[in-house]
């Protein structure tokens, strides 16, 4: 594998960094007058009539039951692939005229054995001044630490080209201890930055019935695999953003550095940059288009590699339960760079459910001048979502996506729970 050089990769993220920032702050030189945000539910919506009152109310109910202190039911993935996971949780909040205090921790399965033991405490520090912009947002910290349990993550090769017959999987298990803070500076831009410890470990699977990637690939074909180290991760990021009422936001820039060390023999040290660019375009009240385009870039130093366990994927979702190349299976294709670009097309139904239809394309390479090798890869769809308007999120979803070769691949699942905000997990 031909390791990019690090001055061209950087230079060319560079400038492609500073043209998308100089085009977000020409954009925001004359922002939405603010407005504060909206309280969801600031009204009892159960006593209201109507299918998008009676589904806010059900909401309330469920966030009643999820999310009250002291001890709750948890719901949610541990991992894309994994199945429905449940188990229990605890959570803790306190208020103070200064900070406000948020500690949640769970355990949960699920279905197909995976398991997640995971705390996290957020410090938002709430401000008293007077002459503060009423949109400019909180000092928000987080403190956390987890451990992650993924039996069967499939592995299908490195590079644009890798197959969908050489399928293995390998049983990954992580731990993680780390913080990160983001602090506002003006109303359109956050910085910050974050701190992990990172301890990998493949399990060997020890089935003669499953197809491994220890049984199918070497050390040189899935770089990682013989030994993995504890990693020290360091992250700077930049967001750009267009604050206010859901329907005045426009864009949400999130530029990221990382740098992971390796602690033990220093031969998986790299250096990673990441921009995630999203769009909403409101079409009149029932309408909207979104884009969103991703790419990120790899570096390392002569005799170093990047971890296949540690790289970004494309298809379906990735480990962070993000959309990717959704007509592809999960983790479909692998390597130290990508570029993706989502367009979305959502039409209101009734009340918060959306029609969806999209179109993806995407690829991986191995570094940036090798991004004209293998194909460049198309999905497309439709679906239904569920978006309640006073959260701006989706909240459940289902899909069909095809144009992939490869089959259809069909989605079915609502919110990951239970993790907060974090920058990097």
């Amino acid at each position: 594998m031909r390791l990019a050089s690090p001055p061209n990769i950087f230079r060319s993220s560079i400038l492609i960094a500073l043209t998308l920032l100089s085009c977000a702050m020409a954009h925001s030189q004359t922002p939405p007058p603010p407005a504060p945000a909206p309280t969801p539910f600031a009204t009892d919506p159960c006593g209201e009539s109507g299918f998008e009152k009676w589904l806010s109310c059900q909401k309330k109910r469920y966030d009643k039951l999820t999310n009250k202190d002291g001890f709750r039911l948890v719901i949610g993935s541990v991992a894309p692939g994994g199945g429905l996971a449940g188990g229990i949780g605890y959570g803790h909040h306190t208020n103070d005229p200064n900070w406000r205090t948020d500690f949640v921790s769970s355990a949960r399965v699920s279905v197909k054995k995976y398991w997640e033991v995971d705390a996290n405490l957020r410090l938002t520090k709430t401000s008293s001044s007077t002459t503060a912009p009423s949109d400019l947002g909180n000092l928000k910290v987080n403190i956390y630490g987890l451990v992650k349990d993924m039996q069967r993550l499939d592995f299908f090769g490195l590079g644009p080209e890798s197959r969908e017959q050489d399928r293995a999987v390998f049983h990954y298990r992580e731990g993680v201890v780390g913080g990160d803070i983001a602090q506002p500076i003006t109303p359109w831009l956050d910085i910050g930055g974050a701190v992990e410890g990172i301890w990998p470990n493949i399990v060997t699977i020890t089935n003669p019935t499953v197809t491994s990637v220890e049984r199918k690939f070497t050390e040189v074909t899935a770089p990682g695999l013989n030994e993995q180290p504890p990693f020290l991760h360091l992250t700077a990021f930049a967001r750009l953003n267009s604050r206010g009422q859901p329907e005045q936001r426009r864009l949400e820039y999130l530029f990221l550095y990382h740098a992971y060390q390796d602690l033990d023999d220093h031969l998986y040290s790299f250096r990673r940059f990441n921009a995630d660019l999203r769009h909403k375009f409101p079409l009149g009240d029932n309408n909207e288009i979104r884009i969103r385009g991703r790419f990120s870039l790899s570096e390392t130093r002569e005799g170093q590699r990047v971890p296949f366990y540690l790289m970004e994927t494309l298809g379906g979702s990735n480990i962070r339960g993000d959309d990717t190349l959704r007509g592809f299976r999960d983790y479909r294709f692998r390597d130290r760079d990508y570029l993706l670009v989502q367009t979305e097309y959502l039409r209101r139904l009734y009340g918060p459910i959306d029609l969806i239809l999209f179109y993806d394309f995407g690829k991986v390479a191995s570094s940036i001048s090798r991004f004209d090798e293998g194909r460049m890869r198309h999905t497309y769809g439709a679906g239904i979502v569920v978006v309640p308007r006073q959260l701006d999120n989706i909240l459940f979803r289902f899909y069909v996506a095809l144009g992939s070769g490869e089959g259809s691949h069909t989605y079915l699942n609502g919110g990951i729970s239970g993790r907060g905000d974090r920058l990097t997990r």
